[in-house]
């Protein structure tokens, strides 16, 4: 597959994705705006953890979560797929490299002269999110001990101080992501994946 077709494969699929997610935010404002607009005229602290717990967790979150990982798994397919058609011996090289599927792919595209940023804030940012993929799938979103996921969580929530987004909040030692968290992945995703099939 040419890089035109890979690009118009990854952003239709990307598309269709994103209008699923506005479909069911959209769907989630309509049922409970009811149940926000309580909270917003009565200021009751009480009302706010009410709608936290019957709402926010496990219906937001649930979304979100599950956004998360199909966004970080179509990325990874992707770019895994261009690495593959760009550097022989792929899977037995990706092995030898160290750090995150997208950390390997890029220093394995890089020795083939593709002179991408590892250390870009799109890059960055993005194997920060791949940390909490990780967390979300492997451990329910339970905040583990893991140094590598405290700091992934901790530049996040960095990053979307000076953008003032709705990101990231622990609640019971649980990730509870936000609709921001979700729509800079995808805007990541596609900056990172457009970025190498330039060069290709």
């Amino acid at each position: 597959m040419n890089s035109k077709k890979k690009w118009e494969y990854f952003n239709k699929r990307l598309e269709t994705m994103w209008d699923v997610y506005l479909e069911c935010m959209e769907h989630f404002d309509a049922k409970f705006s009811e149940k926000w607009k309580v909270f917003c005229e009565s200021r009751d602290e009480q009302k706010y953890k009410e709608y936290l717990r019957e709402i926010e967790f496990p219906y937001r979150n649930t979304l979100n979560s599950s956004m998360l990982i199909a966004f970080c798994s179509l990325t990874e397919y992707v770019l895994a797929d261009i690495t593959n058609e760009n550097v022989k011996g792929y899977e037995k090289k990706k092995k030898r490299k160290r750090g995150d599927w997208l950390v390997r792919n890029i220093k394995l595209l890089n020795e083939r002269g593709f002179s991408i940023d590892p250390n870009g804030e799109d890059v960055r940012l993005f194997s920060c999110y791949i940390k909490i993929r990780n967390c979300v799938v492997h451990n329910g979103g339970r905040i583990s001990n893991s140094k590598q996921l405290k700091e992934a969580i901790s530049a996040v929530k960095k990053y979307a101080q000076s953008g003032n987004y709705s990101m990231i909040k622990i609640k019971d030692d649980y990730l509870v992501l936000g609709g921001d968290l979700i729509s800079d992945v995808v805007s990541k995703s596609e900056v990172i994946i457009d970025g190498i099939l330039e060069k290709i």
